[in-house]
């Protein structure tokens, strides 16, 4: 069963997707309405709540969807298509589907999984926060004044992000992150997972603690001066490396 509904984003300030296990994907398009296209199963498809209050496009899968076993008939896919001049706000969650997100642009942006995994590309906002629990992240190509990722145990994987203050949490999950041109802040903060930061700047205010893994750094040349890019990484048992090299 499918669905195809569509409404006029000037009426939007916020676009907002919840979702249990039904796979999602969003992104910008040669549009000027906000589409929501849904296909699966006929309960699944049925039950899926899209509307628009005070501005707000919701888009909410029931929570009993949640325990669902997919594998017995229930299947579904979201596909939300916003104009590529969209500036507004999108949050976007999942529990154990995965959450597929290219070439939005907004105020604030944020994708949130518990299980299912995330891939984001070509993303610009003023803010974007990215979180799971154990589901990996993906993403390149992303541009923001300030960016937050957060995890618990699964891995994380950023190229070419452009941004001025980032800012990276994890338990057991290694971030491997790859800036792109000037920033004023990179803040990493690990237990037992590996951090590994590339970054064209050379020159940079570093500090960088690890219990008991090792620190290593190549092609930086440290200064105090409090003007400089700054990067702070701490570690319980993580391994840090930081490494500075020409684009």
């Amino acid at each position: 069963m499918e669905r195809n509904e569509s409404f006029a984003a000037s009426n939007l300030v916020d676009v907002a997707i919840h979702m249990g296990w039904a796979q999602v994907e969003v992104y910008a398009d040669e549009i000027d309405r906000v589409q929501v296209l849904a296909a699966g199963d006929e309960a699944s498809v049925n039950d899926l709540r899209i509307e628009q209050n005070e501005g707000v496009l919701l888009v909410e899968q029931p929570q009993y969807g949640i325990s669902l076993n997919i594998t017995e008939s229930h299947w579904m896919q979201v596909c939300v298509r916003v104009p590529k001049a969209w500036t507004q706000k999108i949050h976007i969650n999942t529990v154990g589907g995965m959450l597929n997100a290219r070439g939005l642009n907004g105020s604030r942006i944020v994708l949130d999984t518990v299980s299912g995994d995330m891939r984001a590309s070509r993303i610009t906002a003023g803010e974007i926060s990215l979180k799971t629990i154990i589901g990996d992240i993906r993403a390149d190509n992303l541009t923001a004044e300030s960016l937050s990722v957060r995890t618990v145990s699964g891995n994380v994987s950023l190229d070419d992000a452009a941004v001025s203050k980032a800012r990276c949490t994890t338990v057991s999950g290694e971030p491997k992150i790859k800036l792109k041109g000037d920033f004023t802040l990179m803040d990493v903060r690990s237990v037992s997972g590996d951090v590994t930061l590339l970054t064209t700047v050379r020159r940079m205010s570093v500090s960088m603690r690890s219990i008991s893994g090792r620190v290593s750094s190549d092609g930086v040349e440290l200064t105090e001066d409090k003007t400089a890019p700054a990067v702070r990484v701490t570690g319980v048992s993580a391994d840090l490396k930081l490494i500075s090299a020409k684009a």
